[in-house]
């Protein structure tokens, strides 16, 4: 894993190149980066990359796999621990923004991914993404069993519950331009994530409510 915010200089070739790929799909797209964009970014020869990485596809989707495998592992983890399913909840949600913070890169990724349909997530990548969700379904779950959730469809809820912090996410990535400051928008205001955090715990509790 590429370790995240720190000098390509610090880095082994490999996260280099993995660290200076996730911030330019994460800006420009998968289709707006080149090889030569992510050799120039890493300051690494190109030559390196192709040592590393089949080629421009295999290396963005070695990207989405690592955050969403460590994702689904972190939210496995949770969904079975001792904890009562609303902790879980509460977990699972800050678990959520953290990643945001850890990997800045995955909101922007994967809204656009998604967004154009997912024409780059192979079965592999995909089966991650369902370890995420499948972890999120066995919580509701389990609350619903012993009376604490309501019933309502696990994809329902997790689009409920996930969506706001990835639009956050979002909202950031707008207020973090250089063009945008001293803007007097209601948008750009900053919303400490500790906030976020509670905001979103109350919301899906409330929202889950029998």
């Amino acid at each position: 894993m590429a370790p995240v915010r720190k000098s390509t200089s610090t880095l082994s070739t490999r996260d280099a190149v993995f660290a200076s790929a996730a911030t330019l799909f994460q800006a420009r797209g998968f289709d707006g980066v080149s090889m030569d964009d992510i050799a120039r970014e890493g300051a690494v020869n190109k030559a390196m990359i192709y040592y590393h990485f089949a080629d421009k596809l295999a290396l963005y989707r070695s990207i989405v796999s690592e955050g969403l495998t460590s994702m689904s592992a972190t939210v496995g983890a949770i969904a079975s621990s001792p904890d009562t399913p609303p902790i879980k909840l509460d977990r699972f949600i800050e678990a959520f923004v953290r990643m945001t913070e850890n990997r800045p890169w995955m909101p922007a990724i994967m809204l656009r991914e998604i967004a154009e349909g997912a024409p780059r997530l192979d079965p592999e990548t995909m089966t991650r993404m369902r370890g995420v969700i499948a972890g999120f379904a066995a919580i509701l779950q389990q609350g619903q069993a012993i009376g604490v959730f309501r019933q309502v469809h696990p994809i329902l809820a997790y689009e409920w519950v996930v969506g706001p912090i990835i639009v956050n996410a979002a909202r950031e990535r707008v207020a973090s331009q250089p063009s945008r400051k001293n803007q007097d928008f209601p948008m750009l205001v900053e919303i400490s994530h500790d906030a976020l955090i509670a905001h979103g715990q109350e919301t899906a509790r409330r929202m889950l409510k029998p």
